[in-house]
C-alpha cells in the first residue's frame, strides 16, 4: 500500500472515530483509551502484521481481538472490530495519530520538540512548557525531549513550522561566520 493511501486510511478511520466521540460527548474518553491502545501496540509491535496473517485461522485471531474489545468501553470495542473487521488493524497506530491530531487541534494542544544538550529537569520541564504556550498562544504544550551533546547547551525548539535555534553552538557558527566576513 501506498504512503497516501495509507495516511488516507488512517484520516478517515480517525476522522470517523472523532466525530462519533464528539457525538457521543466521549473525545477525551477516547483518547484515553487510544493512548493506552497504542501502548498495547507498542508492547506487541507486530500485533496488526499478526492480525493481519494468513497462517493464524479466524478463530485465533478473532479470539485476539476480542481480548482486545473486552479491555475497553463499547464504543471503542465497536470501532476496534471495524477496524478488524475491515482489515485494518496494521495501521492502527496512524488511525490513532490521526485523532490525537483532530484531538490536539480541537483543545489548542501544541507539540514542541526541545533538543538540550543535557536532560532538562522536571521544574525546567514545566517552566519551559508554560513559557512555550504562552508564546505560541496555546492552551498546552506536549514536550517531546531530546539530549544532543553537540549543541553544547542552550536549546534548540521546533514546533510545525517553526524553528527557534538558541543553542551554543549556532552561537559559536554565527561568531565564527562573523569573524570571517
Amino acid at each position: 500500500m501506498t504512503m497516501n493511501k495509507k495516511f488516507s486510511v488512517a484520516r478517515t478511520y480517525g476522522k470517523a472515530l472523532f466525530t462519533e466521540a464528539t457525538q457521543l460527548n466521549m473525545v477525551n474518553e477516547i483518547y484515553q483509551e487510544l493512548l493506552q491502545l497504542r501502548e498495547v501496540y507498542h508492547e506487541v509491535p507486530d500485533l496488526g502484521d499478526i492480525l493481519s496473517d494468513d497462517r493464524l485461522s479466524i478463530f485465533e485471531k478473532v479470539n485476539i481481538v476480542k481480548d482486545l474489545e473486552n479491555s475497553f468501553s463499547d464504543t471503542m470495542a465497536k470501532f476496534i472490530h471495524t477496524v478488524y473487521d475491515y482489515g485494518r488493524m496494521n495501521e492502527m497506530l496512524d488511525i490513532i495519530d490521526e485523532y490525537e491530531h483532530l484531538y490536539y487541534d480541537q483543545f489548542g494542544i501544541i507539540v514542541v520538540n526541545v533538543t538540550t544538550a543535557v536532560a532538562l529537569s522536571l521544574e525546567q520541564r514545566h517552566d519551559l512548557e508554560k513559557r512555550l504556550a504562552k508564546q505560541f498562544h496555546a492552551n498546552k504544550v506536549v514536550l517531546r525531549p531530546k539530549l544532543d551533546p553537540s549543541i553544547m547547551g542552550g536549546m534548540i525548539v521546533e514546533s510545525e513550522h517553526r524553528i527557534i535555534d538558541q543553542s551554543v553552538r549556532t552561537e559559536l557558527n554565527n561568531i565564527h561566520a562573523k569573524l570571517l566576513a
